[in-house]
């Protein structure tokens, strides 16, 4: 932290750069005369600003300025008089009449003031206002610390929706900018949970003492706490009733699975992808557990697309196989960067053919050869929970406290030897081109052994019974070496960020003279810190080094972490923009672990780049950059991320294109479709999202982030159709991207739709290069959602829902599935009758429900054995010859309700037909249940809740799924 006023009386001490890349020398002794020029005859201002939150001005906050002149920047150096306590603001080459100053701190209102040329001699004071997210923030943290003794605790974390999340409008990052700027919990632990825009924002504060957690929580934007108390995993029965029942919602899990794996010693990186996912569950660990051995025996060596279309930075080292619903799916997304837009995973309900949801392929493909090897893993959660009751005696499957025991279980066996928790199930090689796209899908025209075929192919999954059916040769694992490397302490790691930082401010000061200072509102420390590991290590708390010396955070878009593989090269990025051109200057740092120190890109003697337009419209700077500047491979993730910043995108934005680890047009159409969908599909009371995904690229992360949806919460999946079969009649030169479900998971019926997109025009034809052309794109569509004008953006984006129809449980199911072998979900979708109202439907299963009643009081055979799952935790459907799948409610782990009370109507078994949702005593048990985004609370007086278990009515009104060739 800068401490303010660590000089002697009548100095002052230069403490950042400002703008424009003209600042000299640190300086000092600058007294500002009564005709406003220093003591060098150059002019200055002095400026005094104070923060509606006073201790926020004390030491932890240092304001920057734009300083404007007949509509031009001025150039300064600024340097803080503890004097007068005001910041010296030394112009240079000002010669104006007037001067326009805005003052400017994240979190909080810029406010601007003129002044004449004869103001100089004044002090220009401005009292700036906290923004309504930031006065939520730093409301309930204050709140937090009365009831907590934040100081006096062990260690503090905070876990909050806040981001996304609108609050007045408005996404609320600036309420984590407030929590942070509070001071007693460090930057890495303050852990925002993924919501979408359209969700409550809740937060949990939570305290260690010793072995005990005690938490306050406030939720629905509220500055009234709804709970304070234990939320130890250790808690009675009665205490954790008490918890739940305060907590209303899918939150109540995730704050008390986040903070007891945390408690548990849990590594930042999982507590990071947890809060990606929604919560800490088996289906997480398992997940995580499952890269660590697939990394291990199947370690990467090339990254490939092969048969992929998207920008440059569309390849990964593995492409994943999965079955939605299984919270490993995530896991895999996440650690491996296999991210949905990067084409790099495909998942259907395929259980049909012998899968289960927590099982997961993956294909390691060899371009050379063009061949790939085909590894399908999983983790026995019987197997596993049988261990966990013989070394404790607790049955895991008892209730919520049972399940977070079993979690804190799972962590320490991850952190002894996670390869031990998975089972290789199949384990092949020699898998060819054709049967690659057979299960990944292509979009385009293919060609095999030299033939070419003039039609694409749909994406099938992990269909386990054509991968058995191939009979390929079984694949050899790699003899992993020993690391004999030392551990880094949680210090060690946070000082590679100092170490990192104070390098960069080096290298500027050198290059351009410039001295970059805390909070400065356009300087940018770029990382993969967080996401890559070292020396099997998360790397998470080198973010709070760089935060030490920059002051800058995720939320105030100074520190950005971007998306990596955990295999990837720990490296940072510094860029400083200026606010009236395109130039974008950068250096370049990859720290070398086995000297500790960095590599530091140069090109042609500079260490200072500029990467901006200039740059990117020259093809020969551009390979010279690749080759010697950034030569790790990233140049495109890089350039893309920090050119975007230098647009100012809005927080949702940023956060979409940090999580899919680049910047390109693909990404945007999904902030367009996710604003449609949520103001022309809103969400009504027990209603979820749920998207099967047909047309595959970049948006597909957008959507994915912003609607709060994933494979793992079983609410995305993934088909990938062929380009002939995605041409949308709706919007001319539109495609279908997939298809929408709103679905009621009460009523058990639901609206489906499908989704058209058209591109925007966009002229680029003013650069030659395509990286130059590309973010123009960009830039345009940045402005586009942020309602800026854009005088390249010639067409707006087209979005449009259509096909409605009313479906069924069935017909769902089916959607789910793909509809078929030779059915896609659109044009199944389509064939359904769209003349079928809600009303029908629910009047259909009411009849079909008192049908089902009249023959079971007629029927003398008790039905009491007929369920021979025993397992009602199951996440292992029966494998069934008949291309009719079984299917499971289940969408991801939460804790139910476990106790001898009442239990809360959240909790679902997974067999929505079967009772055994509790045990021979009444207590509730622990179940998969839906994490369902946005999910409104029932109404008691709805409907029909009584009709919870029927049967699917396909039959009954006559139209049911119809299978069709394509």
């Amino acid at each position: 932290m800068l401490v303010i006023g660590a000089v002697s009386a009548g100095n002052v001490d230069a403490i950042s750069d400002s703008q424009n890349g003209l600042l000299g020398n640190d300086i000092s002794d600058i007294a500002i005369g009564d005709n406003g020029l220093s003591s060098n005859g150059e002019k200055a201002v002095s400026v005094k600003v104070n923060y509606e939150y006073a201790d926020d001005g004390n030491t932890n906050l240092v304001p920057d300025f734009y300083l404007v002149s007949n509509d031009k920047y001025v150039n300064f150096t600024k340097a803080y008089d503890v004097d007068t306590k005001s910041y010296v603001l030394k112009l240079v080459n000002f010669d104006g009449d007037k001067l326009n100053i805005s003052a400017m701190t994240a979190g909080y209102v810029t406010d601007s003031k003129i002044i004449s040329g004869a103001q100089l001699t004044d002090v220009v004071s401005f009292d700036l206002k906290a923004t309504e997210a930031y006065k939520l923030g730093r409301t309930v943290t204050e709140i937090a610390d009365s009831k907590l003794d934040f100081k006096n605790a062990d260690d503090v974390i905070a876990i909050t929706t806040a981001g996304v999340a609108k609050y007045n409008g408005k996404t609320s990052e600036d309420a984590m900018e407030a929590i942070v700027n509070y001071g007693y919990i460090p930057y890495s632990n303050v852990i925002m949970l993924r919501q979408s825009a359209v969700d409550p924002i809740d937060f949990a504060f939570i305290v260690k003492y010793g072995n005990e957690l005690e938490a306050v929580i406030f939720q629905n934007a509220s500055t009234e706490y709804s709970y304070l108390g234990t939320i130890s995993q250790d808690m009675s029965k009665s205490e954790w009733n008490k918890y739940y029942n305060a907590v209303v919602g899918e939150n109540a899990w995730a704050f008390a699975s986040l903070a007891n794996g945390w408690n548990a010693g849990v590594s930042r990186e999982i507590l990071q992808e947890a809060a990606f996912h929604g919560h800490i569950c088996e289906g997480t660990l398992g997940g995580y557990s499952i890269i660590q051995a697939l990394l291990k025996y199947y370690p990467p060596e090339q990254e490939t697309n092969p048969g992929g279309v998207g920008s440059p930075a569309d390849i990964t080292a593995y492409k994943v196989l999965g079955v939605p619903g299984g919270s490993d799916d995530d896991a895999a997304l996440f650690f491996l960067d296999d991210t949905i837009g990067k084409t790099g995973y495909v998942g259907m309900n395929t259980t049909y053919t012998g899968a289960t949801e927590n099982m997961i392929g993956f294909i390691k493909w060899y371009s050379k050869t063009k061949t790939g090897d085909l590894i399908i893993m999983s983790f026995n959660s019987t197997k596993l929970k049988e261990t966990f009751t013989k070394e404790t005696g607790i049955d895991p499957d008892a209730g919520s406290l049972e399940e977070l025991k079993y979690c804190s279980w799972w962590i320490n066996q991850i952190n002894t030897n996670p390869e031990e928790l998975v089972d290789f199930l199949y384990e092949f090689t020699g898998l060819n081109q054709e049967q690659y796209n057979y299960l990944m899908g292509t979009t385009d025209n293919v060609t095999y052994d030299g033939e070419p075929f003039d039609y694409g192919m749909d994406g099938h999954g992990l269909d386990l019974d054509y991968i058995l059916s191939l009979n390929l040769a079984k694949a050899t694992r790699a003899n992993p070496a020993e690391n004999n490397q030392a551990k880094l302490s949680d210090d060690e790691i946070k000082q590679i960020g100092i170490d990192a930082a104070n390098e960069a401010k080096k290298i500027f000061s050198e290059e351009l003279g410039v001295v970059i200072g805390r909070d400065n509102v356009d300087f940018l420390a770029l990382t993969d810190a967080g996401y890559a590991f070292l020396n099997e290590q998360d790397t998470v708390i080198a973010r709070d080094g760089l935060y030490e010396v920059f002051g800058g955070t995720l939320y105030s878009q100074n520190v950005l972490s971007l998306h990596q593989a955990v295999w990837k090269p720990l490296w940072f990025a510094f860029a400083l923009r200026y606010p009236d051109s395109d130039l974008v200057n950068m250096v370049y740092l990859r720290y070398n672990p086995d000297t500790k120190d960095f590599f530091v890109g140069n090109l042609d003697g500079n260490r200072v780049v500029d990467i901006g337009f200039e740059t990117l419209n020259n093809s020969a700077k551009l390979r010279a950059i690749e080759s010697s500047f950034v030569p790790d491979g990233n140049w495109f993730n890089i350039q893309t991320i920090v050119n975007a910043w230098n647009e100012h995108p809005l927080f949702d934005q940023m956060a979409t294109f940090l999580y899919h680890a680049h910047v390109c047009p693909g990404v945007q159409p999904g902030f367009f479709i996710t604003d449609y969908i949520q103001e022309n599909h809103p969400l009504g009371e027990n209603e979820s999202y749920v998207y099967i995904a047909d047309t595959i690229f970049c948006k597909d992360d957008s959507l994915t982030y912003l609607l709060d949806l994933s494979p793992g919460l079983g609410s995305y999946y993934v088909q990938k159709l062929p380009t002939n079969e995605t041409v949308s009649p709706y919007i001319d030169g539109g495609t279908y991207q997939g298809v929408l479900v709103v679905w009621d998971d009460n009523l058990k019926v639901g609206k489906a739709s499908s989704v058209s997109f058209k591109w925007g025009t966009i002229d680029s034809s003013m650069y030659s290069t395509s990286e130059a052309a590309r973010a123009n794109q960009i830039r345009a569509y940045i402005d586009l959602y942020a309602g800026k004008e854009n005088p390249y953006l010639k067409a707006e984006p087209i979005v449009s829902t259509d096909d409605e129809r009313w479906i069924t449980e069935e017909q769902f199911n089916m959607l789910k599935q793909g509809a078929g072998e030779n059915f896609n979900a659109i044009s199944y979708l389509k064939s359904l009758d769209d003349s079928v109202t809600k009303e029908d439907l629910l009047k259909a299963m009411e009849e079909n429900s008192n049908s089902n009643s009249n023959n079971n009081e007629s029927n003398s055979n008790s039905n009491a054995n007929s369920n021979s799952n025993t397992n009602s935790n199951s996440n292992t459907p029966a494998s069934s010859s008949s291309n009719r799948p079984s299917y499971s409610n289940s969408v991801g782990t939460l804790g139910a309700v476990a106790a001898a009370e009442p239990t809360s109507s959240d909790a679902s078994s997974e067999d929505s037909a079967s009772d055994d949702s509790k045990d021979s005593e009444g207590k509730s048990k622990s179940y998969e249940v839906s994490k369902t985004p946005a999910t409104k609370s029932a109404d008691s007086n709805s409907l029909i809740y009584a009709l919870v278990g029927v049967l699917a009515i396909g039959a009954v009104l006559g139209f049911g799924y119809m299978r069709r060739k394509k």
